[in-house]
């Protein structure tokens, strides 16, 4: 099968304070360390890394495997973005966030495996904590914990699939940060993967730190 990756590193950091997918830890950039994880499951032959429109042109030691293409207004647009580089005869895409370095090899294939199984998958994890859903201020319900989870990525599809939310969602222009929610829409089933708790998104300066 042909397996493609997109790794979305298109963000400004306004939250960090600077581009966190360039910071270092230890002697390489965050964004250089997530793209290693992928270059070295040898099934993934083609990695878009998408990039700030005006950080394409960084020098970066990757292989020929990997192709920089621009991001887009938002995080939908910047996916689109790389889907529509992708060979039309994909067979599967991972959408991985830039900014977990963490990702394991294991989540990874799993997540490989269960996408071609079901044809929709997200990595996630059994939320620690009880949730409450809330509406200007006050609770209106407590949900089963033991039916909560927290989305992480990669979150990985058959490329048909994704590519008709993607167009579904823009000719209804309905706008997303979770890949996932736009396949749900189509009413299309979403395997959970188990993850894991240290694949975290690095979002502030102590999760750098951690």
């Amino acid at each position: 099968m042909k397996i493609a990756a997109i790794i979305l590193a298109a963000g400004k950091g306004l939250r960090f304070g600077s581009k966190k997918q360039f910071e270092f830890i230890g002697k390489r950039k965050v964004i250089e360390l997530t793209v290693s994880k992928f270059l070295k499951i040898s099934d993934i032959k083609n990695i878009v890394l998408v990039l700030p429109k005006e950080d394409i042109k960084r020098k970066f030691n990757f292989s020929d495997r990997v192709k920089i293409v621009p991001g887009g207004q938002t995080r939908q647009h910047s996916v689109f973005n790389g889907l529509s580089v992708l060979d039309s005869d994909t067979d599967i895409v991972l959408i991985h966030d830039g900014v977990r370095p963490f990702v394991s090899e294991k989540i990874i294939k799993n997540s490989i495996i269960s996408a071609k199984k079901y044809g929709a998958s997200v990595v996630a994890v059994p939320s620690k904590d009880t949730v409450k859903i809330c509406k200007e201020g006050f609770v209106i319900s407590t949900p089963e914990r033991r039916n909560i989870f927290l989305a992480q990525t990669p979150q990985t599809f058959k490329y048909s699939l994704i590519m008709r939310a993607y167009k579904k969602a823009f000719e209804r222009k309905y706008f997303s940060t979770d890949d996932s929610a736009l396949v749900e829409k189509l009413g299309k089933k979403v395997k959970i993967v188990s993850g894991n708790y240290k694949n975290i998104k690095i979002t502030t300066k102590s999760d750098l730190k951690i």
